[in-house]
């Protein structure tokens, strides 16, 4: 059982989820909020995903200098791969170093005890992002605007939203290094989305596949330009830009697509090509690792869980930094 200060702790931010429930939980306030200011001229509301708050950290930006947002998209029963980003790349001792926090974002399922299980982790570390659609791999896509949503309510100010899956290793400092010294300088810090660009991604055709997307909802036979949806990075003004866009663009449950092709077309943002920041091959990313001297990628597919320690502690090792271990619980 937790402690009474974190079971009082829960109580307050569940008030404060249903406070925020309230006022967020209508697509009119957020239409009323965007750049469509006469809604008797606006186009109709075609995907209006009202899903409401179920656990909402509403403070975690709230007052706080922060140039990075992360969210990592994770699915409910991943409690192993969410404590072991809090433990590496993800602690928020590193992260406050950079100015920057993180939140986990999942849907709900329909196990009561797991269910309870994220309740008691959210009460611990305050760190969880929970609205209430089903969590499937179908409803990505409401995942990926639930986090558009989560930055444009309550964390406006930083300047970055990095998104990443929960398979994905992030290597914070090549980041800092690249958007502060390289991104900034040649871009500036509005209308970015930098990522592993796709260009002329096949759709699948085969009904067999995972991926099939027959002619009926998609008739294109190749993706226009699209991100690849393990990591990315926005810059904040895109993520209100792209929530308030996702109202008035049909809902396609690739979410991939959705979020970096359908709704950056749609606020005519395109996407810079970080291509050379990536090493999506899990096999080969021990190897890269022990020889990273010149700190080349920012992100790295993890194929096995248990090696993530020995990939982090790889990384530090090789950019002389001292990890900061402890991962505490909210204050």
């Amino acid at each position: 059982r937790l402690s009474n200060d974190l079971d009082s702790q829960f109580v307050l931010d569940s008030q404060s989820t249903l406070a925020a429930n309230d006022v967020y939980r209508t697509t009119r306030y957020d239409v009323i909020k965007s750049s469509l200011s006469n809604l008797t001229t606006a186009p109709p509301i075609v995907n209006p995903h009202d899903f409401e708050y179920i656990l909402n950290p509403a403070n975690m930006c709230a007052g706080k200098d922060v140039y990075f947002i992360v969210y990592v998209h994770t699915s409910p029963t991943n409690f192993r791969k969410r404590q072991t980003i809090r433990h590496t790349w993800g602690d928020p001792h590193l992260l406050k170093k950079y100015k920057a926090r993180l939140v986990f974002v999942l849907g709900k399922v329909a196990d009561d005890k797991v269910m309870t299980k994220i309740k008691m982790e959210y009460s611990h570390y305050g760190d969880i992002v929970q609205e209430d659609f089903m969590d499937s791999y179908r409803n990505l896509t409401y995942k990926g605007i639930a986090a558009l949503k989560w930055i444009t309510h309550h964390c406006r100010q930083a300047s970055f939203a990095i998104k990443s899956d929960d398979d994905i290793m992030i290597n914070f400092f090549k980041i800092v290094d690249e958007i502060k010294h390289q991104t900034v300088n040649k871009y500036g810090t509005k209308n970015l989305i930098l990522c592993n660009q796709w260009v002329r991604m096949k759709v699948l055709r085969d009904e067999k596949s995972k991926w099939y997307i027959p002619k009926k909802d998609f008739k294109p036979d190749f993706f226009p330009p699209y991100c690849s949806g393990s990591a990315f990075i926005l810059s904040v003004d895109v993520c209100e830009k792209m929530y308030n866009a996702s109202f008035f663009t049909p809902f396609f449950w690739v979410d991939d697509y959705y979020i970096t092709g359908a709704l950056a077309k749609a606020i005519n943002v395109k996407q810079k090509r970080w291509n050379d920041f990536y090493m999506l091959n899990g096999k080969i990313v021990s190897d890269i690792l022990r020889n990273n001297s010149k700190n080349k990628y920012a992100f790295f597919h993890i194929g096995k869980l248990n090696s993530i320690y020995k990939m982090w502690k790889n990384l530090i090792n090789g950019m002389n930094e001292i990890p900061l271990n402890a991962t505490t619980a909210k204050s």
